[in-house]
């Protein structure tokens, strides 16, 4: 199951594989044509027209913006990657909360063990961080 969303003024919506590909390109070149994500695809060959109806796809939903030049255009991220990411894992926690209350927040912190030692001590740190600041 793919739980990949973007968040976009404070709406869930499910972004296609192909999508999260696409985004993936235009987060890295900042700014693409149909064609330069058509050469930066991994491992993928798709028609010219099925990019770009990804790309107008994910204009209209408002995760990119495109600016002409010539007789096409050019797209850019609405927002950076980073910005999606906080967004997309604060509607995941709040989902995840909503839907399993404490049963979500032992699991959570159980998976912690999980990680990497300093990923471990700087998420705690984090943490405390946060509360100390309320």
């Amino acid at each position: 199951m793919n739980i990949l969303h973007y968040v976009v003024d404070m709406k869930q919506k499910q972004m296609s594989k192909l999508e999260q590909e696409v985004m993936a390109v235009i987060w890295n070149c900042k700014s693409c044509s149909v064609r330069d994500i058509m050469t930066k695809l991994p491992k993928t060959k798709l028609a010219y027209t099925t990019v770009a109806t990804i790309l107008h796809r994910l204009y209209i939903k408002g995760i990119v913006i495109r600016k002409e030049r010539g007789i096409s255009f050019v797209y850019m991220p609405k927002v950076t990657k980073e910005t999606y990411a906080k967004k997309l894992a604060q509607v995941f926690v709040k989902n995840l909360y909503s839907a399993f209350n404490d049963t979500a927040i032992v699991s959570f912190a159980e998976s912690l063990e999980t990680l990497p030692r300093e990923k471990k001590l700087y998420f705690l740190k984090l943490l405390q961080k946060k509360h100390e600041s309320k």
